[in-house]
């Protein structure tokens, strides 16, 4: 677990080098954060699970890095330690595919292009339309909501 938070601190703290953060205090800063990340035990993402829920792994990853007040960049490196897997390589291919002299990637960049590769727009509606037809006793969802 140590050489994992040394690595994840090692990864944000490059990433705050790249905005000339000051690093001194920065890195504690980091570290802290890279700490408490790994001690919230964060979802794991392998693309190759049927089973997995891609919103999911979003919606709980996105609460476990408001908790730990990761700053702009911090999430998707972050992130991007917990795939594993398929998931892994897809996120290396999408990051090559960005430049090298690509900003770096922000938390909505990272989820808008996760989610669309792991819950493409016909796989969304086809939710929807499913919570749509469920049924609450005798009525729709619609019809109980209304």
């Amino acid at each position: 677990m140590r050489d994992a938070i040394q690595l994840l601190t090692r990864l944000v703290a490059t990433q705050a080098q790249r905005q000339e953060v000051g690093i001194g205090h920065a890195d504690r800063a980091i570290s802290m954060r890279v700490h408490d990340f790994i001690n919230l035990d964060p979802p794991v993402f392998t693309g190759a699970d049927p089973n997995e829920d891609p919103q999911v792994f979003i919606d709980r990853m996105q609460r476990t890095l408001r908790v730990i007040k990761a700053t702009v960049t911090e999430p998707v490196e972050l992130s991007s330690y917990r795939l594993l897997d398929v998931a892994v390589n897809w996120y290396e291919s999408w990051e090559f595919s960005r430049g090298e002299d690509a900003p770096p990637t922000v938390w909505q960049e990272f989820t808008e292009a996760f989610l669309r590769h792991y819950l493409p727009p016909e796989l969304r509606r086809a939710r929807v339309d499913r919570f749509l037809t469920l049924q609450q006793g005798n009525m729709s969802v619609r019809e109980y909501k209304l």
